[in-house]
């Protein structure tokens, strides 16, 4: 079968990232005004889809001939989806507050900017669009349905909890070896992105560290700007 190279910012691109956005707010939005139970019922089932499909991405690592070390779940994304998945069960905020910098500054990035080489039907295509968008639907579930966000104390606390992890994350890719690439400290990713301007490895590491930093603040800055705004009223 013949595949077409996936176009950034092409048709589908632009038609998953639509579908992906009227979705995550369309439901985020109905279900705003719902009783607590229904929401929480709402929640479990979003937490059981992004389980179910961190599962299937880890299945699909041998489906499709990837290396081995990727059926590991430890990219951010996937870290994200178990954050936002566990809060939606038990409801801890700072599982929440991971998953909300981590959600929308990987998953958003991902899909702006996506790992992908070819268009649909290519059997990669769908999978990670859909997995990245579920992310997005879990935080903005939570921010919008029931009521959750993060405070100025709260950035600090996951660039703390992120900055630890890296380390771990940096021996995990270092014991696993070759094909080990989580987080991209190893090296920088094949396509196109933000990470295509800095330093080769393994000097990107220290751009990659305060961007990553500015980028959280980056999106707390419309939360900080409302409450400026509302302690000014």
């Amino acid at each position: 079968m013949h595949l077409e190279p996936f176009d950034l910012f092409g048709f589908q691109h632009l038609l998953a990232l639509s579908i992906a956005a009227v979705v995550i707010f369309t439901v985020s939005l109905y279900f705003r005004n719902k009783n607590n139970d229904t929401k929480y019922t709402a929640g479990i089932a979003i937490a059981v889809l992004l389980v179910v499909q961190v599962i299937d991405g880890i299945l699909n690592t041998f489906t499709f001939n990837h290396v081995w070390q990727e059926a590991f779940p430890l990219h951010m994304c996937d870290l994200s989806a178990f954050a936002i998945a566990y809060y939606l069960w038990k409801r801890e905020k700072i599982f929440f507050n991971c998953a909300f910098f981590w959600g929308i500054g990987g998953a958003t990035m991902a899909l702006l900017t996506p790992d992908v080489d070819f268009a649909y039907p290519n059997g990669v295509f769908f999978p990670f669009f859909y997995i990245h968008s579920l992310i997005l639907l879990g935080v903005f579930f939570s921010v919008i349905a029931l009521n959750q966000r993060p405070y100025l104390n709260d950035v600090h606390k996951v660039i703390g909890i992120s900055l630890v992890l890296m380390i771990f994350i940096y021996l995990a890719n270092f014991l696993l070896g070759d094909g080990a690439n989580f987080w991209y400290l190893n090296d920088k990713p094949d396509n196109a992105t933000i990470m295509s301007l800095f330093p080769d490895p393994p000097y990107h590491i220290l751009v990659t560290i305060p961007v990553a930093i500015a980028l959280f603040y980056t999106i707390y800055l419309p939360l900080w700007i409302k409450d400026l705004i509302t302690k000014n009223d």
